[in-house]
């Protein structure tokens, strides 16, 4: 009796791990990677030094400070702040300096972004750099119109100052948040004139001009807005010249519908970042600056700007600075130390470069918000996954159009900065992606839907796995002919019993999609098999009701 219970307990423990690891199964999210399907080119990330600029060239870690920022980071664009006054660059030699090194440290050139926050005193109404009081361009006594002629020399001569010092800017933003006016360095400047303050659209009209003349010609960003909540950045876009500007930008400082004083919910950004990366995207959409929110708030609405905003370049506020507030690096006297902004940023800059795509990334579960980019040459794809949920959750991948050959899996969480998780990773199986964690794939591969013949059909059979996977119902089942065969799909339990020919005819050479409705089926695994001349695979699909 005793042999017998012993017996029945074993049993018992040996179903519970069956059922328990199938279980575990069903529940894992499932991602589909589409190549083919591309959205914007990325400019790439960056990040700014407007102030305290001969902080880092006087430092004595500057050395590896700048591996941290390149061999690190990778960045692909340096803002600085427009400081030229009077004749003069002010911080020139720091300036020249920080961008020579950031030449010799990279290992390309980076772009160069030149922001304007005031104009030189003398064509302010306040006679000061600084705001307040809605300081504007001022009006010439002898026409009583503002000096936007001098605004334009004012630019044209500071980037000639700029050259001379050995910096080449490829873009400029004429004013930095013209809507705000702030007790800083700032100019107020209205989506057009009105009686009190000058007019963006005009200023922007004449630096144009002017720079059609002049010897340098860089892109222009416009409007730079503080936020993107209240129509701001539309009341300005729809008073300017489109087609003399090359890029549109915005920073993050307002936007978000409702109350979220803490910050801890990005996705209230998501209508406003939509509504303008659905209506503006014929030109690349830049996030000029931003740094608010702690280190997971910052990941989760790069994630929204990128995928939601269709944003091409994002750039965080403070690359280096003093403490007390969030830089990438702090810079405290002698000492440097790296932040876990750093960490959490470094999880797309490292790994997504200029000209990089970025391609669909559908995922059965909301919390996984996920994105993906392929490199020009098509065999880098990166992948990027924030779990925003309470709970680890499991994800696998499959890849339409990309052929995987190794991958290496790098995260962060609150304990974690830029580990390696794994270095051989295919995407395959199902692994774990922690609560409060954004985990980067770098992916090897190949573009599969390039190998065509001539008259572009595939070269290859092939079985897709389905999409979604898990699902409930309805799934999606993708497959290629290199030739013209009898074809053959059946539905199969896990016991191998046949319980559905989805399709038992001859077809053309060619890619096809295939709906399959479970509906009369329940929850559990199954597999799905292809047969077309001597072609035959199958593949798992899990039915979660």
């Amino acid at each position: 009796m005793k042999r017998l219970r012993h017996a029945l307990t074993i049993g018992v423990i040996i179903i519970a791990i069956i059922i328990f690891n199938q279980s575990i199964e069903l529940i894992a999210a499932t991602g589909m990677i589409k190549v083919a399907e591309s959205h914007q080119t990325m400019v790439g990330f960056g990040a700014s030094i407007a102030w305290y600029e001969g902080t880092l060239t006087g430092h004595s870690y500057k050395n590896e400070i700048y591996d941290f920022i390149f061999d690190e980071l990778g960045l692909d664009i340096l803002r600085l702040r427009n400081t030229y006054r009077n004749g003069v660059l002010g911080s020139a030699s720091s300036f020249a300096e920080i961008v020579n090194e950031f030449h010799n440290y990279s290992d390309g050139i980076p772009i160069v972004m030149i922001s304007s926050w005031s104009p030189p005193q003398e064509i302010k109404s306040n006679n000061s750099v600084n705001g307040g009081g809605n300081a504007t361009l001022k009006k010439d006594p002898d026409t009583n119109k503002y000096m936007y002629a001098e605004f334009a020399r004012y630019w044209v001569d500071a980037l000639n100052a700029y050259k001379a010092a050995g910096i080449e800017p490829d873009y400029i933003s004429i004013q930095n948040e013209p809507s705000f006016d702030a007790t800083w360095e700032s100019c107020r400047l209205e989506p057009t004139e009105t009686a009190t303050i000058a007019g963006y659209n005009q200023a922007l009209d004449s630096v144009y001009a002017a720079l059609q003349r002049a010897d340098l010609h860089p892109k222009i960003i416009a409007a730079e807005a503080h936020g993107i909540g209240y129509n701001t950045f539309q009341n300005y876009a729809n008073r300017f010249d489109h087609d003399i500007v090359d890029a549109y930008g915005y920073h993050l400082y307002h936007g978000a519908s409702g109350s979220d004083p803490n910050r801890v919910n990005p996705d209230l950004f998501n209508a406003n970042l939509a509504t303008i990366g659905n209506n503006y995207n014929e030109k690349p959409i830049f996030q000029t600056e931003y740094d608010q929110g702690d280190w997971f708030y910052t990941v989760w609405l790069m994630h929204n700007c990128l995928v939601r905003g269709n944003v091409s370049a994002y750039l965080w506020w403070e690359l280096v600075w003093g403490t007390g507030s969030n830089p990438l690096i702090i810079m405290d006297g002698n000492n440097f130390e790296i932040t876990h902004y750093y960490w959490a940023f470094r999880q797309y800059s490292k790994y997504i470069s200029a000209n990089w795509v970025r391609v669909t990334a559908e995922v059965s579960s909301s919390n996984l918000k996920t994105s993906a980019f392929i490199s020009p040459d098509n065999k880098n794809l990166t992948v990027v996954v924030i779990n925003t949920g309470s709970e680890a959750e499991q994800l696998s991948f499959n890849f339409r159009n990309f052929e995987v050959t190794s991958g290496q899996v790098i995260r962060t969480s609150d304990l974690e900065e830029g580990e390696t998780i794994s270095s051989n990773y295919d995407g395959s199986t199902a692994m774990d992606f922690p609560n409060r964690s954004i985990t980067t794939l770098t992916f090897l591969g190949e573009r599969t839907e390039l190998q065509v013949n001539e008259s572009g059909q595939p070269v290859r059979f092939s079985l897709s796995p389905n999409y979604p996977n898990p699902f409930n119902a309805m799934t999606t089942i993708n497959y290629s002919l290199a030739s013209e065969n009898l074809v053959e799909i059946k539905i199969f339990d896990v016991s191998g019993r046949e319980l559905q020919t989805l399709i038992n005819q001859k077809l053309p050479a060619g890619t096809y999609a295939l709906e399959f409705d479970a509906a009369q089926l329940n929850s559990g695994i199954y597999f799905y098999q292809i047969k077309a001349g001597n072609f035959s695979q199958s593949r798992k699909m899990i039915l979660l009701k």
